[in-house]
């Protein structure tokens, strides 16, 4: 059998909205690996909001994000990220409006 690349989302998919991941699925995904196949995650999430309960079922790796930061067995293929500068610019244009924010990391250092 050749081998496949299953790209699996997070949230509502592969967990519910209260972060339950169902058996059924991890013993999906380590079947798959098995086989081998490769399973990456594809999320909105960043790298560090992802739970290390995900990890621990073997994943190949991730794209996050929402396809800013890529993953492939624990390298970093591809990062795109502002530079403080700008992040910073961006956050004082919106306190100055009054507007609320939410700001990702793939790490967990915090910019302000």
């Amino acid at each position: 059998m050749a081998s496949k690349v299953i790209f699996l989302d997070v949230d509502g998919t592969l967990v519910d909205y209260e972060n339950h991941l169902p058996e059924s699925a991890v013993e999906a995904i380590r079947k798959a690996r098995a086989n081998g196949h490769l399973v990456y995650i594809c999320t909105g999430r960043s790298h560090a909001e992802v739970p290390p309960k995900l990890w621990d079922i073997g994943l190949d790796g991730m794209i996050g994000g929402n396809g800013s930061y890529v993953e492939h067995q624990g390298e970093v293929v591809m990062h795109q990220m502002l530079s403080e500068e700008d992040s910073r610019a961006i956050v004082d244009w919106l306190h100055e409006r009054g507007l609320e924010f939410y700001l990702e990391s793939n790490n967990e250092r915090p910019l302000c």
